[in-house]
């Protein structure tokens, strides 16, 4: 489900090591943020969908287009 290769996570473009901006999130951010917490990249993504499901269910309105 996960991909460990590289790849683009926020701006859709696809390439893992392309800087869009700075308020874009690459693979090289997932990684650091699994190594800190000595998780996987899989269970670090894991934790992010989870997350977002719970917070999602909590701030609806944050998720709303054009939010």
């Amino acid at each position: 489900m996960y991909l460990e290769a590289l790849m683009c996570l926020t701006c859709g473009c696809m390439d893992a090591h392309l800087e869009m901006g700075a308020a874009n999130i690459t693979y090289e951010d997932v990684k650091a943020a699994a190594d800190e917490n000595g998780r996987t990249v899989a269970e670090t993504l894991d934790i992010v969908d989870r997350t977002v499901a719970k917070d999602r269910g909590e701030h609806t309105q944050e998720y709303a287009p054009g939010s």
